[in-house]
């Protein structure tokens, strides 16, 4: 079994983080912003599950 070759050792170690933190970033971007509009709307809207019991 051979081992895998230093450059592609060095490159997953740096892309890997790199990646799951601009995942990370934009997964908080969007919900930062799916909030900022719920806060915008108010009441306006009624929850779907306002009725349920």
């Amino acid at each position: 079994m051979e081992t895998i070759p230093e450059g592609w050792l060095q490159f997953l170690f740096v892309a890997v983080p790199v990646l799951s933190l601009i995942g990370t970033w934009m997964g908080l971007r969007t919900a930062g912003r799916l909030a900022e509009r719920r806060n915008k709307e108010g009441g306006k809207r009624e929850r779907a599950d306002s009725g349920v019991e």
